[in-house]
């Protein structure tokens, strides 16, 4: 395993933990059918065998080497892991990624089986690089440049996935990435330099290409926080060259999210085939599966790609998406072995997760975090959300500590600007002590806080009981109506407001929210990697701006944050970049944000204990290398 490796002109500031994505989507009809029974062993016609030695693969492990000597990074308290059976799960940190040698198959891995999931959500019909939710159906098709390597526990291990190697220039700006030459499309179409510059530009800059003109770009694909279009080249079919803007150790984190996919560039520009799942038959892939059906909210069916580049992968012989949105639903499936896993998230709360973590002895539920956040939001176009004072007093009358209490046993983070435990976190006194967050006693809102809260009302004019009206919107999807009606009670019995609750069908919610059709709602996110560029860049870019904004091409941003953002990246100094952190969330916990953290979630992910070689990451949805013993 390689060192995680940077110019002498950078400091390593990012002890990174990975998630994807930017908006915990949760949406869809109930599935109308639901999936088989798991067959026995016994019952299975095709008998697993041994993993051939992946010679070959071995031979073509990347070797990530730079001409500059490694900086030393900042240290981390510890590593994310999954607990001992019914384990509490606990907040902890992971420390900076390291670049890692594609793994060869197991040669104990057993071929056969198609595994039945769970699918929180319906089928969202975005292009790729357009939403996070399209990468629980598009994952298992395409592959990355890099990605974070699934068959280690450690979830920082960073390693080649369409790439063969990548090295860092002495500038700290220049990367060389030397692709694999087995890599090959769906098509048979070998994938090449000039795919890896595409994608890099069509990331960023969509509007380049009349193909994909308008189409807009998740704040989930950071690849834009350090490149800027026309700086990728071709240097020769297997070798391209990627130039950032200033030197980062953060930039292999980003694109290794699961959202920055390689496209085809013959598929999009000589075929004319936009990609991504709203045409899943128009799909090119790279990955260890192919397509082969969806019903609509009810399934999405893969089957193994025999001709997949990685010798010895996948394993399974396929898979089957089963959506089901209904918490019971999704639990009485995994008990009855109708599904043995999800896709991606489980839509279960903590509470009922370790409930069938508990009474389940053939399943265990593997837990990683903070994986993203719960929040209130704010639209600052609509009155009385358009006062700055207004949302400052939502932002303190809040009482967070009942809700994660309900949520989540109290197993979920106090939903702090900057999460505890980190090399950017505040002090244990400064967490303490912070307003808007105060208890008197457990259980009891700090009055201080309270006061406080209707003394910016009064500034607004709108005094306490003064007859505010509106709706706090509720996607029906993930607990959020249930969240929704405590946030609901909590401004009534502070404020004296009559709120209404307005429940929408999950995509519906998000076309209002698209749309500026929305006064107040709940909606969680996901923590990309955990560094201020991740953590704050959906505050200046990309959805949420946007959502609180007014709709779609209207952006709120508190004053001087944005600076703040785009100031700290290039920053070398570390305390200068912490200083500059701890400022920009002062900014959004003092002004008047559009959105309130409510807290930090912690992740759980059920796995039936045929399915080996698991490991808990909130990427690798490709499933490659994960097989069945016994047989699924």
């Amino acid at each position: 395993m390689h060192g995680w490796l940077s110019s002498p002109k950078t400091y390593i500031l990012t002890p990174l933990l990975l998630a994807l994505v930017f908006v915990l989507a949760c949406g869809g009809a109930d599935a109308t059918a639901v999936p088989p029974a798991a067959t026995s062993t016994s019952q299975q016609q095709a008998q697993p065998t041994s993993a051939p030695q992946a010679a070959a693969a071995q031979a073509a492990a990347p070797q990530a080497t730079a001409s500059a000597s490694a900086t030393t990074a900042p240290s981390s308290a510890g590593q994310v892991t999954a607990p001992t059976k019914a384990a509490a799960p606990q907040l902890v940190v992971t420390p900076t990624p390291q670049a890692a040698a594609v793994q060869p198959a197991v040669s104990l891995g057993k071929y056969g089986g198609v595994v039945n999931m769970q699918q929180y959500a319906g089928v969202r019909q975005r292009q790729i690089y357009q939403s996070s939710i399209t990468v629980m159906n598009q994952a298992p098709v395409m592959s990355m440049l890099v990605m974070y390597d699934p068959t280690t526990p450690d979830q920082t291990d960073i390693t080649c996935d369409l790439c063969a190697s990548w090295e860092l220039a002495d500038d700290g700006v220049t990367y060389t990435f030397r692709m694999n030459p087995d890599g090959k499309w769906h098509d048979g179409t070998p994938v090449t330099a000039r795919d890896v510059v595409f994608s890099f530009d069509a990331m960023v800059n969509p509007d380049q290409f009349e193909i994909l003109k308008g189409r807009s770009t998740s704040s989930t694909v950071n690849a834009g926080l350090y490149y800027e279009a026309g700086n990728a080249r071709e240097i020769d079919t297997l070798t391209a060259e990627v130039v950032t803007m200033f030197p980062s150790a953060a930039f292999i984190a980003a694109i290794a999210v699961e959202t920055s996919p390689v496209m085809s560039y013959k598929a999009v520009m000589e075929d004319g085939i936009v990609q991504g799942i709203m045409d899943f038959g128009g799909l090119i892939g790279s990955g260890p599966f192919n397509f082969v059906e969806e019903v609509k909210d009810v399934s999405v069916t893969y089957e193994r790609w025999d001709d997949y580049w990685k010798p010895g992968l996948p394993y399974l012989d396929g898979m089957k998406h089963f959506i089901i949105t209904d918490p019971g639903r999704a639990i009485a499936a995994y008990k009855t072995g109708q599904i043995l896993t999800t896709n991606w998230i489980s839509n279960l709360t903590p509470k009922e997760a370790r409930k069938l973590d508990d009474e389940m002895d053939n399943l265990s539920v593997h837990w990683g975090g903070p994986t993203g956040g719960l929040h209130i939001h704010m639209n600052t176009t609509k009155a009385p959300f358009d006062q700055w004072q207004v949302r400052q007093a939502v932002q303190l009358a809040i009482h967070r500590q009942p809700i994660i209490e309900t949520t989540s046993g109290g197993s979920d983070a106090m939903g702090y600007g900057l999460p505890e435990g980190f090399w950017f976190s505040n002090s244990a006194d400064e967490y303490a002590n912070m307003v808007g967050f105060r208890e008197s006693s457990p259980g009891v809102k700090d009055q201080r806080d309270i006061d406080a809260a209707l003394a910016y009302l009064v500034e607004a004019g709108i005094p306490e009981g003064s007859g505010v009206k509106f709706k706090i919107t509720a996607r029906n999807c993930c607990g959020y109506p249930d969240q929704a009606v405590q946030v609901k009670e909590q401004l009534k019995d502070t404020f004296g407001w009559d709120i209404t609750l307005r429940v929408m069908e999950a995509s519906a919610g998000f076309d209002a929210y698209w749309a500026g059709d929305t006064d107040m709602f709940v909606q969680a996110s996901a923590l990309n990697y955990m560094d201020p560029d991740g953590l704050f860049s959906n505050k200046v870019r990309g959805t949420v701006p946007q959502w609180i904004g007014g709709g779609r091409g209207k952006f709120f941003a508190v004053d001087g944050v944005e600076d703040l953002f785009y100031a700290q990246q290039i920053e070398q100094d570390l305390e200068e970049r912490i200083r500059m952190t701890h400022e920009m969330d002062t900014l959004l916990q003092n002004n008047g944000n559009g959105t309130v953290n409510i807290y930090w979630t912690m992740r759980d992910h059920p796995v039936e204990h045929r399915i080996q070689n698991f490991n808990f990451d909130w990427n690798n949805k490709k499933w490659e290398h994960v097989w069945c013993d016994p047989m699924c």
